[in-house]
């Protein structure tokens, strides 16, 4: 997933920080998965992953339950994350085509590569540079409930069992994706998307519990839209919003750390930064104010986009202060310096 260990470390340490904090966003370019070539300035994206087997395809959607269309939709749905994450990207621009070509005989095989001759009139016609292809979809979805028991009373107080059925649904959608780049006649990459979703739902009797599943087009749909957002994320840098936690609170400062958090949510970042500062500098043996004032300025140097700034005044809180929440917060700044230095690569004559 996108920057999974990143979020995973900023989720924990938010979490870590508990009832005394509040949470601010900000907006990160993070990198991709893979670096392009320089040349590569505008894609083209294309749906060859058609059926050529419609029997066939038809058959299984009867044995697994998919309703008619499901995937057809749901490739279009992938497309569509795809087109969305390159919006977000300002390392090239993306021309969805609309084409929808046949491939491989059920789907979820990969068929061979276009012929470049075919890559290049695509290139030619939309004015692009590259060509991004979905080569193969295939989703599938799986349904079960089982039985529980549960004890009640009634009103006398007796005791009575209750049986009831917990249901699961999972729906996987798994893509193949290429990138070909017409100019050196390679085949830049050639990647296999697979990701699920699992629901839950309960009722009375099994087919209740059945009924009370979301729908599997909807679900299937969600899936492939979030697949299509991966393979965006790992050829192109895109901007994410992401948050940081900071104090509101502390003790013997009451209204000037109040205030100051009432600034930062209004973007006054330089009005929240003096009152840190005061704090910092009066608070004398406090040194969990002084901390997690320090705190709030290294998050307050990271949303000004001032990363060493940021890592300064996290390490001051940590080694200063004692506040433990600061160690973990200097490795996901350190996190956000290495990312930084990846877009620098991947963005050639472009800043950011």
């Amino acid at each position: 997933m996108i920057r999974k260990h990143l979020h995973i470390a900023a989720l924990l340490l938010a979490l870590a920080l508990g009832a005394c904090t509040r949470n601010t966003t900000l907006r990160v370019l993070q990198p991709a998965q893979m670096t392009l070539p320089e040349h590569i300035t505008t894609v083209a994206i294309v749906d060859r992953s058609k059926p050529s087997n419609g029997w066939s395809n038809f058959l299984e959607g009867l044995l697994t339950g998919e309703q008619i269309g499901q995937d057809r939709r749901s490739r279009q749905t992938a497309v569509d994350g795809l087109t969305n994450a390159l919006t977000r990207t300002p390392r090239f621009q993306v021309k969805t085509t609309g084409i929808e070509m046949t491939g491989s005989k059920a789907g979820g095989r990969m068929p061979p590569a276009l012929d470049w001759a075919e890559v290049d009139k695509i290139c030619r016609d939309y004015n692009t540079s590259a060509l991004v292809t979905i080569e193969s979809f295939d989703s599938d979805n799986s349904r079960s409930a089982r039985p529980y028991t549960e004890t009640r009373k009634d009103k006398t107080g007796k005791k009575y069992t209750v049986t009831s059925y917990q249901s699961q649904q999972r729906t996987g959608v798994r893509i193949g994706w290429r990138l070909y780049d017409p100019k050196s006649k390679i085949i830049l990459d050639e990647y296999v998307t697979d990701d699920y979703l699992e629901r839950t739902g309960s009722g009375n009797t099994e087919r209740a519990s059945l009924n009370n599943l979301p729908s599997q087009v909807d679900v299937t749909r969600d899936v492939a839209y979030n697949v299509g957002i991966e393979y965006g994320a790992r050829i192109a840098p895109i901007y994410v919003n992401i948050s940081r936690a900071y104090y509101h609170k502390a003790k013997g400062f009451k209204d000037h750390m109040k205030k100051a958090a009432r600034h930062l949510e209004d973007r006054e970042i330089e009005n929240a930064t003096v009152l840190w500062k005061r704090v910092i500098a009066s608070a004398g043996d406090n040194r969990k104010a002084a901390g997690r004032a320090a705190y709030n300025m290294a998050v307050a140097s990271e949303v000004s986009g001032n990363l060493p700034l940021a890592l300064e005044w996290a390490t001051k809180s940590w080694q200063d202060y004692g506040n433990k929440k600061a160690r973990e917060y200097i490795n996901v700044i350190k996190a956000r310096q290495n990312d930084a230095r990846k877009v620098d690569s991947q963005m050639p004559g472009k800043k950011v």
